[in-house]
């Protein structure tokens, strides 16, 4: 488990490797050049907790050797200045809120600042967990009671078992499920979990097994009509699950409610405006009014969605825009090929806002060339399904929409290809608010190491991340939570 980025009441976030602010007349060189002034800094912020705190050590590189250090405010404390570091110390926050204050270094003409954040004695801060040993994800059940996932551990006569997790996010505890043979369940990716701690996870070839808190558990059963498992995706407070089955090699969506398996209407054409193939239900709010999902087929990944009364539109139909252009067929002639700009999204199951408002995805403009290649740029982009408008972030070229809150926060990617860093912004007034890391912190008062929001539930005490993480020879994706102070 990851711990928390805090340290004994102290957080501390790294300067980036220069903290240049003035490097004579020609800007930053390369360090140990005869005229480049620099100072290099460890910590670039400090934040202390309103009373009993312990010192704060900063290393300091700089040429010339010789640099001071001046601090901006009377309760922040400099001492145990060397030739390379300063120690930090603050005194008892006796205000009633948060208070901040700069540490200046200077070495000649070169300048650079450390940030000092300390909040009132009765705060206390929300926590930020990580489970890189968890399988394939962490996920957040509807209003953020539970986190949860699994991993894999042999045993003392090597057999390898696998262990369900359920965390109350409130108070950390854990419940660990098994431990499950391999040989009973190859479980391989961690789906969704309820608002009652049921966790559901799929397997490699046998659809999804949900696992309870009491340690019974169940396997999805394939709905009559259907020929292949149900692949679950998400689930609603009142433990409504959505997904979708296979038939004649084709997916439809599906909703279960009450245990019982309810197909979902298809549109009558695909993102193209073609021949309707696969589509997949992917999330369903919170609420349960909202089930959105996917076009699958030809991997367009077209965004549609069911409304309350159960009826499917595609996702931002305001700004769809389909046409038909020759392109070339490589042997001399052309075909007929429907170019689309509209809304898609991936795989992703946390699209929807909780009360179902908005939704959120990345809108694709197609343009062709010449030589008949296809090229795309995306935006990210949110849909209200009350006033049938979508507002795109066109700022934002290249990243993406994965997430709503049900007052109009959005949460973005960067790229849609690998991301690890997002933006949040004002949905209804099109404003980007900042970096995703610099929201939290100024939110919630916590430095989150890397990555992006990718569901918030109401209550906004607690949320779901996600990241890049090397923990091994590759990098993957993993999540991260926060969960409210206690």
């Amino acid at each position: 488990m990851f711990a928390s980025i805090m340290r004994k009441g102290i957080y501390v976030r790294a300067a980036l490797p220069f903290a240049c602010a003035a490097m004579l007349l020609t800007g930053c060189t390369t360090p140990g050049e005869t005229d480049t002034q620099y100072i290099r800094l460890s910590d670039a912020a400090c934040s202390f907790q309103g009373a009993d705190n312990r010192p704060v050590t900063v290393e300091v590189h700089a040429n010339p050797a010789e640099w001071k250090a001046e601090a901006s405010a009377s309760w922040v404390t400099i001492s145990d200045v060397t030739a390379t570091s300063l120690t930090v110390e603050v005194i008892d926050n006796d205000t009633e809120g948060t208070r901040e204050a700069e540490i200046t270094v200077t070495s000649g003409v070169a300048e650079a600042a450390i940030r000092i954040v300390q909040v009132a004695k009765d705060y206390v801060f929300p926590r930020y967990r990580c489970h890189p040993e968890f399988q394939y994800g962490t996920a957040m059940s509807p209003s953020g009671r539970y986190a949860g996932g699994f991993y894999w551990e042999y045993d003392d006569e090597r057999n390898l078992n696998c262990y369900p997790v359920v965390i109350d996010v409130a108070t950390g505890e854990w419940t660990e499920l098994g431990p499950y043979p391999q040989t009973l369940f190859s479980l391989f990716s961690t789906s969704c979990i309820s608002d009652y701690g049921d966790l559901v996870i799929a397997t490699e070839n046998d659809g999804n097994v949900m696992f309870r808190l009491d340690g019974s558990y169940e396997e999805f059963k394939t709905p009559a009509g259907f020929t292949s498992n149900p692949q679950i995706s998400q689930v609603a407070a009142d433990g409504t699950w959505v997904g979708w089955c296979g038939k004649d090699g084709t997916s439809y969506p599906v909703k279960w409610v009450d245990g019982v398996a309810v197909e979902l209407p298809k549109p009558a054409l695909n993102y193209r405006d073609e021949p309707i193939g696969d589509v997949q239900a992917r999330g369903i709010s919170a609420d349960g009014r909202i089930v959105y999902g996917t076009t699958w087929d030809n991997f367009d990944f077209g965004m549609v969605y069911w409304d309350e009364a159960g009826e499917v539109h595609y996702v931002g139909e305001d700004v769809r825009y389909v046409r038909t252009v020759d392109r070339p067929d490589g042997y001399g002639g052309t075909r007929k090929y429907n170019l689309a700009d509209g809304m898609w999204t991936t795989a992703t199951n946390t699209n929807v806002s909780p009360n179902g408002k908005y939704i959120a995805g990345t809108f694709r403009r197609e343009s062709m060339d010449e030589t008949g290649q296809v090229n795309e740029t995306n935006y990210p982009a949110f849909f209200n399904t009350e006033t049938g408008k979508t507002v795109i972030f066109e700022e934002l070229v290249g990243g993406g929409g994965v997430s709503a809150t049900s007052d109009g926060l959005g949460f973005t990617v960067d790229s849609t290809f690998g991301p690890n860093s997002g933006k949040v912004v004002d949905i209804e007034n099109g404003i980007v608010l900042g970096s995703a890391l610099e929201w939290i912190e100024s939110t919630y008062g916590i430095l989150v190491p890397a990555g992006y929001i990718t569901y918030m539930p109401d209550s906004k005490d607690r949320f779901l991340g996600a990241m890049l993480y090397t923990g091994g020879p590759v990098v993957e994706g993993i999540n991260w939570y926060v969960g409210p102070a206690r």
